[in-house]
């Protein structure tokens, strides 16, 4: 199928790339989304409406920056997502970039978990101390002797070769 899109142009796409999400995004209609991989292999991929050539959101793998993030799902999202419990699911969250690399932030109260073997997913909205506006690294810190200390990244990533922009699948689903 080609899709046309604002940021990437027209785009040709297999039809087992397309992530149905029947409940779309909260405060949107679009109901296909696909993950776009990005060119330079860092942590960010885009999460684009296939029916809406303006919308997509760049999304994370929360788990490679919060390991001890989880989600806890109804009984009623794992009938929806047709999955059980210990299947594997892939979890992105919507990131609010910023040229500040200290101001982006990720949507951790509402991810978006991702059924890969069914291509179906849904954002779910988490009670609890979850926020919508996770500052994702840590600003640098003062050293001791007063000068500024380098922070190590969380993370090394190389290239994503895949649809799940590498990121693994997520057992974060409990």
């Amino acid at each position: 199928m080609r899709v046309t899109t604002t940021r990437f142009g027209e785009l040709e796409l297999e039809d087992s790339k397309v992530i149905d999400m029947p409940d779309g995004m909260v405060g949107f209609s679009e109901r296909r989304f696909f993950i776009l991989n990005p060119e330079n292999g860092g942590p960010f991929c885009w999460f684009q409406a296939v029916d809406n050539p303006d919308l997509a959101f760049v999304v994370i793998d929360p788990v490679r920056f919060f390991p001890e993030y989880q989600v806890r799902l109804s009984r009623e999202e794992y009938d929806k997502l047709r999955i059980e419990p210990g299947d594997e699911t892939l979890l992105l969250c919507v990131a609010t970039m910023a040229a500040d690399p200290h101001k982006i932030t990720i949507n951790l109260q509402g991810p978006i978990v991702v059924n890969p073997a069914g291509m179906l997913a849904r954002q779910v909205v988490l009670d609890g101390n979850h926020t919508s506006r996770q500052p994702l690294f840590t600003p640098r810190e003062p050293a001791a002797t007063g000068g500024i200390r380098k922070v190590t990244p969380l993370l090394a990533v190389d290239r994503f070769p895949s649809l799940y922009c590498g990121m693994d699948s997520a057992s974060a689903c409990v």
